[in-house]
């Protein structure tokens, strides 16, 4: 389980029995981690991304949310990522950030937990993750492809509304020069791919 190689291994060992302790992570979740993260090594923003989010972990709730990030990174495979953990600042300020990014075709896959409970909350987060994507200068922004992945989808209709909204708007943006950019949100528990 800890004979994992990452850069911030011994700071990852100390957190994983930090969590145990404080009763956000069960032993399962923990190798789990390790060995998700160890599958992950060499990967650019790995240590930066969801390692220090297990290490820096409030709750249970961020813990799931690492472990979530690392298991669809492996899914995706090592080699087949271009970086994780893309950041924008604003000065030293962070405005923004996109968890994955795919080597070939570029595309942006984002980890949630759920997604999709309040249409405010999709627009907001899509909004946040687009804007992240046109900014980065390692990111193509038109014609590239938002994913989002969730363990659960709240509304079908409002994520489906909000992907229609949102590819209008970014179509009709002056700054994008009418881009186009795909949106998709994967729900994980049925397997569902809503595109709007």
């Amino acid at each position: 389980m800890l004979d994992l190689d990452v850069n911030r291994a011994e700071e990852l060992r100390s957190a994983f029995a930090r969590q145990y302790d404080r009763g956000n992570a069960d032993l399962e979740e923990i190798e789990k981690f390790a060995t998700l993260a160890d599958n992950l090594e060499g990967v650019d923003g790995l240590n930066s991304g969801p390692v220090d989010d297990f290490i820096q972990a409030g709750d249970s709730g961020n813990v799931r949310g690492a472990l979530d990030e690392v298991r669809r990174a492996d899914e995706i495979g090592s080699a087949n990522i271009e970086r994780m953990n893309i950041e924008v600042y604003d000065g030293k300020e962070r405005v923004g950030e996109l968890d994955i990014q795919v080597k070939e075709s570029g595309k942006i896959v984002e980890s949630k937990g759920s997604f999709g409970y309040d249409e405010q909350q999709v627009r907001s987060q899509f909004n946040k993750k687009l804007s992240v994507m046109e900014e980065h200068d390692s990111v193509a922004f038109d014609g590239n492809t938002l994913e989002v992945r969730a363990n659960k989808i709240g509304d079908d209709d409002i994520v489906a509304s909000q992907i229609i909204q949102m590819k209008k708007d970014i179509s009709e943006m002056d700054e994008s020069n009418h881009s186009n950019v795909d949106i998709k949100v994967v729900d994980e528990s049925s397997d569902k791919i809503i595109t709007g």
